[in-house]
């Protein structure tokens, strides 16, 4: 395998952070790119940032204006993950990366349009159409959250050093469908 430059979107929850070690492992060169959209859920982006120095890739975190749509009855921020990939291939052009990675999975097609591989297939046209030489890969794609569960497991990253909550506090509710989620995954 030839080793990738890849800017890696990375978040601070399960999917993001054990993908973030599993590049690793395989010698890939990693720049973790972290977004600060205003979120109520900032812990999300401490964590990124202790599991980018862990693992000893840069980070840049991207100021953004809020993004909206995240309220008590909706989890889905639309349209965020085209947002973030517009960005990641421009940071990933100015870089001479070759990659940008994310850490859709198979289940969240249902919930979140923008993780879907027509989505990401689209994406890929668009930055191809535009002549910019950078795949947008999304290597857990087809993979169910348990499996990314059990593989975080075996890299050592525990349940309580990511967030997935979406609600802001000093602690995840626990009753969220991402703490839902996550409470599956690690069992």
């Amino acid at each position: 395998m030839i080793p990738k430059t890849i800017i890696h979107l990375l978040s601070g929850g399960l999917d993001s952070v054990t993908m973030l070690y599993d590049l690793t492992a395989q010698g890939h060169r990693l720049h973790a790119l972290l977004f600060d959209y205003r979120q109520r859920h900032k812990q999300e982006l401490l964590w990124a940032k202790q599991h980018a120095a862990r693992c000893g890739v840069l980070y840049t975190t991207m100021e953004l204006p809020e993004l909206g749509g995240l309220t008590e009855q909706s989890w889905i921020v639309p349209n965020r993950n085209a947002v973030f990939l517009s960005v990641a291939v421009n940071v990933a052009c100015k870089a001479g990366a070759d990659t940008v990675t994310i850490g859709c999975n198979a289940e969240d097609a249902e919930y979140f349009p923008d993780c879907r591989k027509s989505f990401l297939d689209a994406m890929n046209e668009a930055v191809r159409a535009a002549g910019y030489d950078v795949e947008i890969c999304a290597p857990y794609l087809d993979k169910p959250k348990a499996w990314i569960g059990g593989l975080a497991q075996q890299m050592g990253v525990r349940p309580n050093e990511i967030w997935t909550c979406y609600k802001g506090g000093a602690e995840p509710c626990g009753n969220c469908p991402a703490c839902q989620k996550l409470k599956l995954a690690m069992k």
